[in-house]
């Protein structure tokens, strides 16, 4: 049996014109089989401690010299989760905001994107603190099951069973 989800990644903004932070909504794709927390919960918060551990790159400075740099910045934390979630092999369709099937649940992953500043190097524990993911049993107008990081994410799902 199967338990579909769908997953809506969005990045908070500031708008110029309010002066507010606001969602924006970047990608959203859909799975079929393992929608349950305790898989697909489990995928998107192990896919983001494993984006967080991205290895600094070896530069070359303007002065010759060799120098090691973050390549985590506050502005590509969607880029890197999305490479490790493929790696995990999981299973996912990307699909339009227009064709959103129905699910047994809805995540909702939200990342801090600086659009008012320069690329700013950023170490695991800062990536991880920027992003936060809701659980939604059936849409985003849902009974929300979860809200934290990916960290009290894996606790939480490890254990969640629903209406058991």
């Amino acid at each position: 049996m199967s338990t579909p989800s769908v997953t809506i990644l969005k990045n908070l903004v500031l708008n110029w014109k309010s002066n507010q932070m606001e969602e924006e909504t970047i990608a959203t794709f859909y799975r079929h089989y393992d929608g349950y927390p305790s898989c697909h919960a489990i995928d998107i918060a192990n896919s983001l401690v494993v984006a967080s551990r991205t290895k600094p790159e070896q530069h070359i400075d303007f002065s010759g010299a060799s120098v090691e740099r973050n390549i985590l910045n506050n502005r590509n934390w969607c880029q890197h989760f999305l490479k490790a979630m493929c790696m995990a092999d999981a299973d996912i369709e990307f699909i339009g905001e227009d064709n959103v099937p129905s699910a047994s649940y809805t995540y909702v992953v939200t990342g801090a994107y600086d659009n008012f500043g320069g690329k700013v190097s950023i170490g695991a524990e800062e990536y991880l603190s920027r992003i936060n993911i809701k659980v939604y049993e059936g849409d985003e107008n849902g009974n929300l099951v979860f809200e934290g990081g990916a960290a009290e994410c894996l606790a939480w799902a490890d254990g969640y069973c629903g209406d058991c």
